[in-house]
């Protein structure tokens, strides 16, 4: 069974074309859009009602003849709540990083708000017999679970496997949601880990990775009886259109600073706006204008 897993796609209309193009090769029988479909990026409409299409049209069955399926992201709920007006979130309301959030969730419908809000917090893949289900949070099921995939971990959304998380988390994820492969995202770098009889992966980001590479990524599994075959793939696309849309949508206006940030996050393929935060708080300034053209003054290898 050939699975792709992708996510992290944050409005990248461009990236996410160059993936759907390249899954024509790759003939997967399912597709997992692991979270983080929307948000950061320029072209969130488009790029929800590209997958929302492929999710119930004959090209769809075509491209993955068992579908796509889609899990909950730690961006696709801060639009739902955003929406919502959450009192979680009275603190974000007037933060000038968050302005392109006020923004993204403009550019949609209420019937995209919900369909965001309507999506299971992981997508469990049975070995027998061999169905794909979409979980909530809490529900583990048992030992027959071939893939267990979330855009964080099952524990939370934005608990990411990668390099820094510690083995001793990794094993109790791994014995409290027990599955073949358990693929996260959410940290934006791919990442495997062979954990005892489980992998452990990292999907890597299709629309901002933060390792560096521009490239579009995502990972594709092949699981046999006695095999697992982990492709980690990277997709040129045009950057430059990607970048231009952050001007052509009205974001880059609209979203001012934080904007700016998620341009350079997508320009660089590196993660700006937590190390521009902490850089901030570190030196007991403001997360304003003037600060972050200090932070690029200070930290010129991280814009090359």
């Amino acid at each position: 069974m050939r699975v792709a897993i992708l996510s992290d796609i944050h409005g990248n209309l461009p990236a996410l074309e160059a993936v759907l193009a390249d899954l024509q090769e790759v003939r997967p029988r399912l597709v997992v859009v692991n979270g983080d479909i929307v948000n950061r990026g320029p072209s969130n409409r488009e790029v929800l009602e590209r997958l929302l299409d492929l999710s119930s049209s004959k090209q769809g069955r075509a491209l993955a003849p068992e579908g796509f399926w889609f899990t909950l992201g730690n961006h696709d709920d801060l639009l739902v709540k955003w929406a919502q007006r959450d009192p979680s979130l009275n603190d974000l309301y007037t933060d000038p990083l968050f302005e392109p959030t006020a923004w993204s969730v403009a550019q949609l419908s209420r019937d995209h708000l919900d369909w965001l809000g309507s999506l299971p917090f992981q997508v469990v893949i049975e070995e027998a017999p061999r169905r794909a289900l979409g979980l909530d949070k809490a529900e583990g099921l048992g030992e027959s679970v071939l893939v267990r995939a979330t855009h964080g971990s099952p524990r939370h959304y934005r608990e990411g496997y990668d390099e820094h998380q510690t083995l001793s988390t990794l094993v109790e994820i791994s014995e409290d949601y027990p599955a073949r492969l358990l693929v996260g995202s959410h940290t934006h770098r791919p990442f495997m880990y062979q954990l005892g009889e489980a992998l452990v992966l990292n999907s890597g980001a299709v629309g901002a990775p933060f390792n560096g590479d521009v490239r579009a990524q995502y990972v594709v599994v092949e699981i046999g009886e006695n095999h697992v075959q982990v492709d980690f793939r990277q997709i040129p696309y045009n950057l430059q259109v990607a970048l231009q849309a952050y001007y052509d949508s009205g974001l880059m206006e609209a979203g001012g600073l934080g904007a700016d940030i998620f341009y350079h996050e997508t320009r660089t393929a590196r993660s700006m706006l937590m190390h521009f935060w902490q850089w901030a708080e570190a030196q007991t300034r403001p997360r304003d204008w003037d600060s972050w053209r200090l932070y690029q003054v200070t930290h010129p290898e991280r814009f090359v």
